[in-house]
């Protein structure tokens, strides 16, 4: 196996490094705080939830997952069989689709009492504000949950579904939602939880049946409209959250919104890329031919 002679700053270190450009990146992203504390959250009470009180904690855990998908599993699985983890992943996917469909119900019941695109500034209500970070918070627990998913990957010697997007997707995620709860949370981002949640009900759903085996996988014939779903999710979320933004009392700043909304897109491109090469017939005569 080879070794790895990597040196990694502690948080302590790249949490002073980043605070230096605090004014700057505060000014870039609308922030009108020119003193903005990157260890102090938009609301006392997002500081006390786990992993939220400093950047330190999240940035080690992509950088260790990334560090085991990339290098450390790799090379742990070279000269070894792939594990079946049949048992684990069942469990793993039953787990996941439980908490997705507790989260579409959360949201639900946030979007009948908030409305899908309110014009209330619902995070000047304490009562409500809480209710929002709480579901932010629970959303953001999920996504660092789903980077088991590569794990299990690299274990399986599944290298196939290791691609760019599998890593930005579970990256970015891990990263934005934890930003946009740390320093912008809204309750513009429900109806984004919402629908992701939903998604994944299905897709968890999708890999728990094909985690039994090739006797149920062969009757899975739904994948790519997964996708599709997946695509026509990123639609609505700009729709609705461009609407959103333009019609809240408590808009976030036009670089947050940005963000959320070129991200979305930069998704749209990489899915559509993703479903011409896996199911579009006519993409995959013509590379054949090639």
């Amino acid at each position: 196996m080879e070794s790895f002679n990597l040196s990694w700053p502690n948080s302590d270190s790249l949490i002073q490094v980043a605070s230096e450009y605090s004014s700057t990146m505060g000014v870039g992203f609308g922030i009108k705080n020119p003193n903005w504390d990157l260890n102090k959250g938009a609301y006392p009470e997002v500081d006390e939830y786990p992993l939220m009180a400093t950047l330190g904690p999240v940035v080690m855990i992509i950088a260790i997952y990334l560090l085991f998908i990339l290098k450390v599993g790799p090379a742990f699985m070279r000269k070894r069989e792939a594990y079946k983890l049949k048992k684990t992943l069942l469990i793993y996917n039953a787990i996941q689709v439980a908490a997705s469909v507790y989260l579409v119900g959360r949201f639900t019941s946030d979007l009948l009492h908030m409305g899908l695109v309110p014009k209330t500034c619902h995070m000047d209500q304490e009562g409500t504000r809480k209710q929002v970070i709480m579901g932010i918070w629970l959303y953001f627990a999920a996504k660092v949950s789903e980077l088991l998913d590569t794990v299990f990957f690299v274990l399986r010697k599944k290298t196939s579904q290791i691609s760019f997007l599998h890593l930005y997707h579970h990256t970015v995620m891990v990263i934005g939602t934890w930003a946009m709860l740390k320093y912008s949370p809204s309750h513009t981002l429900i109806f984004i939880g919402f629908l992701n949640s939903l998604v994944h009900v299905f897709m968890y759903t999708y890999y728990g049946l094909a985690a039994l085996g090739p006797n149920i996988a062969k009757y899975l014939t739904w994948k790519k409209y997964m996708t599709s779903f997946q695509l026509i999710q990123f639609v609505l979320i700009i729709m609705q959250y461009f609407s959103a933004v333009k019609t809240s009392d408590c808009p976030p700043s036009k670089g947050i919104a940005g963000f959320i909304i070129s991200n979305t897109f930069v998704f749209i491109l990489l899915f559509s890329n993703f479903y011409k090469k896996n199911y579009n017939a006519e993409y995959k005569k013509t590379e054949k031919c090639q």
